[in-house]
């Protein structure tokens, strides 16, 4: 087991190579903020999974068990894989050359998948409030949005707004909200945030990350904010139908995400293909594909076994079962379609972990008093680093 991540409000360690565990900070702050991301994951399994979100394997009032996401990097952000890419004038911290970009389908793909999670949540009256690239994970290049804290219903304040992925409103908008505030979340600030991240993702560097606006490096943030908000933007010269859904983001030109999610599936002329998508195994020797090939098959054998004797033990998925004093519920209070082999072995462990006790040891300090340190975790860059 180790530390794989420290939040804003909650602390991630790996419990087993597809699984992690989110536990909240000791502080007051953090724990009221991580039990509204513990009702919002709870809302979650009571819904189909959406395959654009990370999933949830089992939630308790200390510790979020959730699936692994592995990028390049252990528990890797949309932002970490993008700013890799990144050569900065050291002084005014100005992206001067983006030294790659993703194969042109898989950006589409990640567009429309992360249109996808935003408008899952738009269909149970919720906004995420917080879209940033931080908030986006990528298990190999399959992206996946994270981070719930801020999610809250359609038409409360908008809290988390941060410059370019969320714009302070000017005095045309009075249906949005009083001018100077955020407004209000719902279908506006939602496709604002996802025309930035689009642009972050087509273009490989944030709104105005590549542009020196003013000689104070430190008056840079400020300045975009009022760009924004006087709806300045960057000019738009890459796909055009990419360009197109963006400015259309930008100008709050869609009803609802799940319009804006119409629109994002037209990118998909198809499935991408393998040389998209994980060009690394196509090099793989004929001897490595083998050996892939039975861990596989053993891998699913032990989970078979594991759903077989720990999830059903003879009776039905929802039913409990008696462990001595202890009652396993491995199916309860989750959707019905949800109850996959695969995810009910792994909620099945989940709860073994935490009967164990290991939810009660992670929130009973902090990592390093606990032993642990930090192996790999997201840094977000800003202007004062």
């Amino acid at each position: 087991m180790s530390l794989l991540e420290v939040g804003a409000i909650s602390f991630v360690y790996e419990v087993h190579p597809r699984i992690v565990v989110k536990v909240p900070k000791r502080g007051e702050f953090e724990r009221d903020q991580f039990q509204k991301e513990l009702k919002i994951y709870k809302t979650f399994l009571q819904q189909p999974s959406c395959p654009s979100i990370v999933q949830c394997f089992l939630c308790a009032d200390n510790g979020i068990f959730l699936e692994y996401m592995r990028g390049v990097k252990p528990y890797e952000s949309l932002w970490s894989r993008i700013q890799s890419n990144h050569i900065r004038d050291q002084q005014t911290m100005i992206v001067t050359k983006v030294e790659r970009l993703e194969p042109l389908a898989l950006r589409k793909e990640w567009m429309h998948d992360l249109t996808q999670a935003v408008a899952f949540l738009e269909s149970l009256n919720l906004a995420h409030g917080d879209l940033r690239p931080e908030n986006i994970l990528l298990d190999r290049n399959r992206l996946k949005l994270s981070d719930f804290d801020c999610t809250a219903a359609i038409g409360t304040d908008f809290e988390a707004c941060m410059a370019p992925y969320g714009r302070i409103l000017n005095n045309s908008e009075p249906d949005e909200g009083q001018c100077g505030t955020s407004g209000f979340l719902g279908p506006r600030t939602e496709q604002f945030a996802l025309g930035s991240l689009f642009y972050l993702i087509d273009y490989g560097v944030e709104v105005y990350g590549d542009q020196c606006l003013i000689a104070d490096p430190k008056e840079h943030g400020p300045n975009v904010v009022e760009l924004l908000q006087n709806m300045h933007f960057p000019k738009l010269n890459s796909d055009p139908l990419i360009d197109e859904i963006i400015n259309k983001c930008w100008h709050n030109e869609y009803k609802t995400i799940a319009d804006l999610a119409s629109n994002t599936k037209t990118l998909l002329s198809g499935s991408l293909n393998a040389k998209d998508i994980n060009a690394e195994t196509i090099l793989l020797p004929r001897w490595a594909m083998i050996i892939g090939r039975i861990t596989r098959g053993f891998w699913r054998m032990l989970k078979h076994w594991w759903a077989t004797v720990l999830c059903y033990n003879g009776k039905p998925a929802n039913a409990e079962v008696s462990n001595g004093s202890k009652r396993h519920s491995y199916g309860r209070d989750v959707h019905q379609a949800s109850l996959t082999e695969d995810f009910m072995w792994k909620r099945a462990l989940c709860q073994d972990l935490q009967h164990r006790g290991l939810l009660q040891l992670l929130s009973s300090g902090d990592p390093e008093h606990l032993g642990f340190t930090l192996k790999w975790y997201r840094h977000t860059w800003s202007e004062d680093t």
